[in-house]
């Protein structure tokens, strides 16, 4: 049995940076920044050298993607996903402390969550994507504006881009700036031909002085983030934004369904990634017993924060929480609280949707029939993306569900297992960066 690959020092430089560039390239300045205790280089930037970047990109990037025949580029980006589902590789000891310490997320929800992602960018997903892609003529580059809530969210952008042999630079967000990098890092020592196609940096969002040299330099641009700043690339980058904005998820659970047989999986979908992902579960409309189920869950909650400790709590959301909580007791409303970071439930008698003030916080609805619930959701449409759907008259509301422009529907514990193909918002990935 090989002997485990030594784990960075405390203190030691770990080879991380918050960029990958083609080769040739170098930020203008970077400064040393330390986290858990260990080391890595973030960039400085500016028009000139961000618009520098997108020149190589746009000159050499896309003929020598074009010239990677698929089976070579799927045999890379398998090897190097693999790295990066195996816990145990250089790669993930190096980058796991930082990635839990910049997320907030604890050691096992991060490899929960890195798994969820991992796996849905690998395998036959990944390998049908690329058989229905038709690379592009003549693709200039592409920019894909990351949000920081979910750590390798780009990777399902990156692959597409790959597959329509598009060059693409991705930024991701200062809370976590890290994993694409590494993994653009891995990829290109595994396959040096798409060396000069792909790039990753980091820098202040909205930052005009910095961004207009580069927005005037690519053909699409596909931004993940909140509405304000949305509608600022949308006004600066106009006809070539793709926006993918904030939305939450809910849950429809029949009478016919068992509260105690669906509470592990509702419980999977609220606690993963703490509940900070467009997928992660705020609200569940029952037609069925709501204090039933809502003990069924707070129950199926305090084992999974076992399995996966919530992180810290931010004093924010913790405030948000305890006032959520006084005004349930206030009300009379039965409800749950586990600890603070671990989850609350609550019966709610009104039927209106709020989104969650986060830490695995969820309101149960109780509702005479679950067409009632669509009716309370339809203020919401356009703004939700997933339905965990459990029970027969759940799932005779599909139809209606995805009418209020729901692109992901599953049974419980399924809602954040989204794979590459997937069509997030309603818009295929080839389309979105074709």
């Amino acid at each position: 049995m090989p002997s485990p690959e030594p784990t960075p020092a405390a203190g030691a430089v770990t080879g991380l940076a918050d960029f990958h560039l083609p080769p040739g390239l170098e930020p203008p300045g970077f400064a040393v920044a330390t986290t858990a205790g260990r080391s890595w280089r973030r960039a400085r930037w500016n028009g000139e050298a961000l618009a520098a970047v997108a020149g190589i990109l746009a000159r050499d990037g896309a003929a020598a993607l074009r010239g990677i025949p698929d089976p070579e580029l799927r045999a890379a980006w398998t090897a190097t996903v693999a790295r990066f589902r195996d816990p145990a590789s250089s790669e993930r000891r190096a980058l796991d402390p930082l990635l839990a310490a910049l997320t907030g997320l604890s050691p096992a929800g991060l490899a929960a969550g890195l798994e969820t992602i991992l796996a849905g960018v690998d395998g036959e997903p990944a390998a049908a994507l690329l058989a229905r892609a038709r690379p592009l003529p003549r693709p200039g580059p592409g920019l894909v504006v990351l949000a920081g809530n979910l750590p390798g969210l780009g990777l399902q952008a990156l692959w597409p881009a790959l597959a329509l042999r598009r060059p693409v630079l991705l930024k991701s967000a200062s809370r976590e700036p890290l994993l694409i990098p590494a993994f653009l890092g891995a990829l290109a020592r595994r396959l040096p031909a798409l060396a000069s196609g792909v790039a990753a940096a980091t820098w202040r969002g909205g930052a005009e002085e910095i961004e207009a040299p580069l927005l005037a330099a690519v053909d699409r641009v596909l931004a993940y983030g909140d509405e304000p700043a949305l509608a600022d690339l949308a006004r600066r980058a106009p006809g070539r934004l793709v926006g993918q904005g904030p939305k939450a998820s809910v849950a429809l659970v029949g009478a016919d369904a068992d509260p105690a047989l669906i509470a592990p999986g509702l419980a999977r979908d609220v606690a993963l990634f703490d509940q900070q992902g467009c997928l992660s579960l705020h609200a569940v409309y029952t037609s069925g017993d709501a204090p039933r189920l809502a003990a069924a869950l707070a129950a199926a909650l305090r084992e999974i924060a076992r399995l996966w400790p919530p992180g810290p709590a931010p004093l924010p959301l913790a405030a948000a929480v305890r006032q959520l909580r006084e005004e349930a007791a206030l009300r009379g409303l039965p409800h749950h609280e586990l600890a603070l970071a671990a989850g609350t439930v609550i019966v709610e008698s009104d039927p209106g949707f709020q989104p969650s003030p986060g830490l695995r916080t969820v309101r149960i609805h109780p509702v005479p029939r679950l067409a009632a619930a669509v009716t309370a959701l339809t203020p919401w449409q356009g703004r939700l993306q997933g339905a965990t759907l459990a029970g027969g008259e759940a799932w005779d509301q599909a139809a209606a569900v995805r009418a209020l422009g729901v692109s992901h529907l599953t049974p419980p514990g399924e809602l954040q297992r989204v794979d590459v193909g997937w069509a997030n918002g309603g818009i295929d990935p080839l389309e979105a960066l074709g």
